[in-house]
């Protein structure tokens, strides 16, 4: 598998009239590539029956992002030669990411069926592990995860040592949220390839799931010294100067230029304008970070990840009513998207002005109630939807008994993710189910701390490891003990989070003054509570928190003016 690797970032519209972005992966950078171009259309034009320079043809169509020409050239490639299995694999793949699936797989069983030819060392033949690799393809088409992971598995055993293999695994583990795994299936690749960029991102992107930020850190520094100038690389150091708030005086300008150097890279790609975006909006821009965001929308109107970025800056600006008309757009385009349900629900969870108006696709009305079972129904092997479903019932319809049921699923489906438990633990919490938390929670800190055993101990402390999600589940766990009395225990378990979110700051520092000010809170220290606070609020932390924090100075001024 070939992999260093320029990637392409190239929009796609559909038959239905849908625009889509597609990020593709080329062997190496063309340069003249209209003077080869028409050099070879002209050659393919005079000779019709050769196929070599066909498929040279093909290669350069599908670098140059012209993917409806380059499948129609794969396809004759095909006709002439149809024993060129990689050629299939590629013209599958493609078919996969343009929506085709019902073509992709009937190219992939295609490939199962192909005889094979001793007078061609181009000719190749199907091995076993290439089969299953194939059987993992059509299940992923079929939206059977779990076919897929056995079939890649077992492509895994036969092959150890091919990266391919191990990155289609790793991708169906990410696909249904199971970063454990997925990582080991990256790590596998980084064993044989340390170099391999789509590897380290992707091992870059499980571990920021996973919450650990110093160890993800890594890879993306890495990522950045051996591709500086890649879209996927730009994109990620962007959003992670971002949250950092380097969007001032001179680190400002430099993140600036990174954003501006990814707009150039791929100008019509809603990840790049909504980087802008949240430039502006961590500047204390909000307006100007939404118009940008809504403006992509308007040039792109049939670009559903437009509207869903646009939706999600106004949703964290507070807007939540043009939120959800935005994601609904979002949603009208590409209805089976999981993240466009995610944030339907989280809009909806937050708002419950929105939760009482009607809101209308072309068939149907959209309810609350009915969101989360169409959720659970799309995506039953996702454990973080059964979560989100789960407290939504919990603390939207109080539906306790159903909704911490749904989100003890999340734990069966994933227990060995800490975040898992934790985000159970939540639910059980604000159930007043107050012993069963304490066990969900404490299972989730065990699994931290065993996941920091087997890592590759890059990390400085123990407190480092899932940082992100430790530092609320220790204000929760200190919460929930405090319902038993248990005092002594609190106050270690804020200690603790004070300790986390510290480390943490490196990373969000607002999101750190944030918990440190709910750890002041649980302390009774009103006053560093309110000052934790407004460092947050100037440092624009974003709604629904941000309103959350407004209500909660504005009580606890009130208590402090009283008690003077």
């Amino acid at each position: 598998m070939s992999r260093n690797n320029n990637s392409k970032l190239v929009s796609f519209t559909q038959s239905s009239g849908v625009e889509l972005n597609i990020n593709l992966i080329v062997s190496e950078k063309l340069s003249r590539q209209d003077q080869k171009l028409q050099t070879l259309t002209q050659y393919v034009e005079k000779y019709p029956s050769g196929w070599k320079k066909r498929l040279e043809l093909a290669d350069l169509l599908y670098a140059m992002g012209c993917l409806e020409q380059a499948v129609e050239q794969y396809r004759s490639c095909l006709e002439k030669q149809p024993q060129l299995i990689e050629v299939r694999l590629k013209l599958g793949k493609i078919l996969q990411l343009m929506g085709k699936t019902a073509e992709a797989i009937e190219i992939y069983e295609s490939a199962l069926s192909v005889g094979t030819s001793p007078a061609s060392p181009l000719l190749e033949s199907v091995s076993e592990a290439t089969r299953h690799h194939i059987l993992g393809l059509i299940a992923v088409c079929q939206g059977e995860t779990q076919g897929a992971i056995i079939a890649f598995e077992s492509a895994t055993s036969l092959e150890p040592n091919n990266p391919s293999h191990w990155l289609a695994l790793g991708e169906v583990h990410m696909e249904r949220e199971d970063v454990v795994a997925a990582k080991y299936a990256f790590d596998a690749i980084l064993s044989l390839k340390p170099d391999d960029l789509v590897a380290l991102l992707a091992n870059y992107d499980a571990l920021l799931e996973m919450g650990n930020l110093p160890e993800a850190q890594n890879y993306l520094v890495k990522a950045e010294e051996l591709a500086p100038n890649d879209f996927r690389v730009l994109k990620r150091l962007a959003y992670h100067r971002c949250q950092r708030r380097l969007v001032k005086e001179n680190v400002g300008k430099q993140t600036k230029q990174i954003i501006t150097a990814a707009l150039k890279l791929a100008p019509n790609a809603p990840d790049a304008h909504v980087l802008l975006a949240y430039y502006h909006i961590f500047r204390g821009e909000w307006e100007k970070g939404v118009t940008v965001s809504q403006q992509f929308t308007e040039s792109h109107p049939n670009n559903p990840n437009g509207w869903y970025y646009y939706g999600r800056c106004l949703f964290h600006t507070g807007e939540y009513e043009k939120a959800m008309e935005a994601m609904l757009s979002a949603h009208r385009l590409y209805p089976d998207d999981c993240e466009i349900y995610r944030g339907l629900c989280e809009i909806l969870h937050h708002s419950r002005q929105c939760r009482d108006m009607k809101f209308y696709t072309e068939e149907f009305y959209i309810s609350f109630p009915s969101l989360l079972e169409e959720m659970l129904e799309k995506f039953p092997q996702r454990w973080n939807i059964w979560a989100t479903v789960g407290r939504s019932l919990v603390e939207c319809f109080g539906e306790i008994e159903r909704g911490c049921w749904a989100s003890e699923q999340g734990t069966r489906l994933q227990p060995q993710l800490p975040d898992a438990w934790f985000c159970h633990g939540r639910v059980l919490g604000l159930a007043h189910k107050h012993r069963e938390a304490v066990e969900a929670l404490e299972k989730g800190w065990d699994l931290s701390q065993l996941h920091l055993t087997a890592s590759n101990q890059t990390s400085k402390s123990c407190s480092e490891v899932s940082c992100v999600q430790s530092v609320s589940a220790a204000v929760w766990l200190g919460e929930t003990y405090q319902a038993f009395e248990e005092d002594g225990i609190s106050r270690k378990c804020w200690e603790k989070a004070w300790d986390l979110a510290e480390e943490l700051r490196y990373f969000d520092p607002v999101m750190a003054d944030y918990w440190q000010g709910r750890v002041f809170e649980c302390l009774g220290n009103l006053k560093g509570a309110v000052e934790a606070y407004a460092l947050a609020l100037n440092g624009q932390l974003l709604f629904p928190v941000r309103g959350e924090v407004e209500v909660r100075v504005k009580r606890l001024e009130g208590e402090l003016r009283e008690s003077v």
